[in-house]
């Protein structure tokens, strides 16, 4: 961060002393760019001293990495000065905190008059030029403090997990082992990464540990969802926008998601909802690696490492006219594709259970295991919500059951079929006990109705010899049935 960060402040300090001394002022921050000025200075803010250039040997350069003051009543005489404006004094402070230098505060004189009061009272103007260094410092700390404080707060709120890792990513399937490789070998890098999947298979959890493993993990993890953000709003959101831009707009002005997540990684959820004019935006600040928040003339520049996801086809939607092909070859520079779960069956068994233990725990349930047909229904069942929906299922199905074991009848009705008309559930119900029935009877009779030979029969058929004897003893199955 930069003293950009309080940039009104800095102009308001800059006139404040020009009106006080009647010197012109001007305030560069650590990168040598003009952040606030009077005079012919103002109108040079956002432009460079120097160049840009830190390493040089001039004043500023000079003075930046060493963090002493410059007084020079003769600068034509100085080879370090850079005179272009024809200056002919200059007492120069540094603004600083305890470990850093954010800038310099240049008092300059342009005329013999000006030239002579500096000379006069070079004690007292060093002496102010330090207390407003001060007093942008203060500032400075204040403003980056509750940036951090906000950074915190919307890494909390948006973040699926401040200890998300790989190893946070329930899968025994190799297709998942495959795409928590290749993340892990990426995350080390700044690519921009692409993550596709269907709704709830975790694409967000998935970018987390991608931060976590990478060098940012200490610095901030910001989400944005493009598709919950009215688009009147989206663009203030990712960009900021500074104090009066808009009606409405905070005085102060906003930090950006790209601002707040500098240093860091900024999640892109939804990207395909993204509005068309807000992509141009977009791939120009992944171009330049600066934003340009509303209300401003003046980039700012952010080192943020972008990871985006989506559930929708962007390939479908750029032959549509709905995406910009430039923008999706800048974001998929590596792809992550997460296969739906239907795809990797082995994986639900283990997310069955892993959402038992959580759910158990958070609604304070001993709830330790799942029945072998409710969990036959989960098997079966198609997941179209992915995850999501499995820890949706597990949370609803710990909620309903009293005993220790997730039985069927505590599953949602939608996979038990409870939720279909009391008619047509009969009569349902009824066909497929008549049904059972008959598939039980005629196997026991051929093996036998003894001890033996329901072991037998429930070898054949597949179940254990529990499930057998309970669904003889629920479907009032006797020995002398006659169903065949």
């Amino acid at each position: 961060m930069s003293l950009l960060i309080i940039k009104d402040t800095v102009q308001q300090v800059a006139n404040a002393i020009t009106e006080a001394m009647e010197l012109e002022t001007e305030i560069i921050d650590e990168n040598l760019m003009i952040i606030g000025g009077t005079g012919r200075y103002k109108e040079k803010v956002g432009s460079y001293e120097e160049d840009g250039d830190l390493n040089s040997n001039l004043v500023y350069a000079e003075c930046i990495r060493t963090g002493r003051e410059y007084i020079n009543f003769n600068p034509e005489e100085d080879s370090q000065y850079d005179a272009r404006e024809n200056e002919l004094a200059e007492i120069c402070c540094p603004i600083k905190t305890e470990d850093n230098v954010l800038g310099l505060i240049g008092l300059i004189a342009f005329t013999e008059e000006q030239r002579n009061k500096m000379i006069d009272k070079t004690s007292a103007l060093r002496n102010f030029l330090q207390s407003m260094s001060e007093l942008i410092a203060g500032k400075y700390i204040v403003s980056q403090n509750n940036i951090i404080l906000r950074n915190a707060v919307s890494s909390l709120m948006n973040s699926t997990g401040l200890n998300a890792s790989f190893d946070n990513i329930v899968s025994r399937s190799e297709k998942m082992d495959k795409i928590k490789k290749r993340a892990l070998q990426v995350a080390s890098s700044n690519s921009t990464i692409l993550i596709t999947g269907e709704s709830g298979t975790g694409k967000g959890l998935l970018a987390r540990a991608i931060h976590n493993e990478s060098p940012r993990c200490s610095e901030p993890f910001v989400t944005v969802n493009c598709a919950a953000i009215p688009e009147t709003l989206l663009e203030s959101e990712l960009f900021g926008y500074v104090g009066g831009a808009f009606t409405g707009a905070d005085k102060d002005g906003k930090l950006g998601k790209f601002q707040l997540a500098d240093k860091g990684t900024l999640f892109l959820d939804e990207i395909g909802d993204m509005p068309l004019h807000l992509q141009v935006k977009l791939l120009s600040c992944l171009q330049t690696r600066s934003v340009d928040p509303v209300g401003s003339s003046e980039p700012v520049s952010v080192d943020v490492r972008v990871i985006a996801a989506t559930n929708k086809n962007l390939e479908r939607m750029i032959e549509e006219k709905l995406f910009r092909e430039d923008l999706y070859f800048r974001l998929n520079v590596i792809p992550l594709n997460i296969p739906p779960l239907r795809e990797r069956p082995e994986d639900i068994g283990l997310l069955v259970q892993h959402s038992i233990l959580k759910f158990s725990m958070v609604l304070g349930k001993a709830v330790t295991g799942i029945d072998a047909e409710a969990m036959e229904m989960l098997t079966s069942y198609s997941w179209p919500g992915n995850i999501r929906e499995v820890e949706n299922v597990i949370e609803y199905a710990i909620n309903m059951e009293n005993g220790s074991t997730i039985m069927k009848d505590s599953l949602p009705e939608k996979m038990t079929g409870r939720e279909m008309s009391a008619d047509s559930l009969n009569s349902l119900k009824t066909q497929l006990e008549e049904a059972e029935k008959k598939i039980l009877v005629k196997c026991l009779n051929r093996t036998g109705w003894d001890l033996e030979g329901k072991r037998t029969a429930a070898g054949i058929l597949k179940i254990s010899e529990s499930t057998l004897y309970r669904r003889l003893r629920q479907l009032n199955i006797k020995r002398n049935d006659d169903l065949i």
